[in-house]
């Protein structure tokens, strides 16, 4: 269940460490057992500073997001379909014949570019559905694009009224 949104027009480190240092001082009791977020450096190191005992998550959305800007999906429609399904597999073995299959696809760069970015432990544990099983129905959201796409429906509210909707979803 969330308890929080950062909507911010700076990503940097130093804004994110406020905010989440702000939600750290007015509730000092809460720990999330779970954050979400992009594959942002400046996110994932601030949450682990300010929240080391909270599991790390990337959003469902962000990750085939991430993937598509290394390769023209329209030139490989194959591995396209087979990359939407490869994150939410939930069994190891068919996870590494999906990784085979891929790697029969998709060019080289692309091959180089997960292998470098997505594969290794520490990050394979954040976007892999293999580390999503067995959640409550409280922890099975698998995206924080909800709260961007009502942003986005909110784009010509007039901005005083924007911050006090959000403020209330936020407190």
């Amino acid at each position: 269940m969330p308890i929080a949104w950062m909507i911010s027009s700076n990503a940097t480190e130093p804004t994110i460490d406020f905010f989440l240092a702000t939600i750290r001082v007015q509730n000092p009791k809460v720990i999330p057992k779970q954050i979400m977020s992009d594959f942002d450096k400046g996110q994932l190191n601030r949450i682990e500073a300010q929240y080391p005992k909270s599991q790390q998550l990337l959003c469902w959305w962000h990750v085939p997001h991430a993937w598509q800007q290394h390769f023209v999906t329209a030139h490989y429609p194959e591995l396209w379909e087979t990359l939407k399904k490869w994150y939410r597999i939930t069994d190891e073995a068919e996870f590494n014949l999906c990784w085979k299959k891929i790697q029969s696809l998709a060019p080289d760069s692309f091959i180089e570019y997960i292998n470098k970015y997505w594969l290794p432990d520490p990050v394979k544990k954040l976007w892999l559905g293999i580390y999503r099983i067995n959640r409550s129905i409280f922890e099975l959201g698998d995206t924080n694009m909800l709260v961007e796409a009502y942003i986005v429906s909110c784009q010509y509210l007039p901005l005083p009224y924007l911050i006090s909707y959000l403020v209330g979803i936020i407190y």
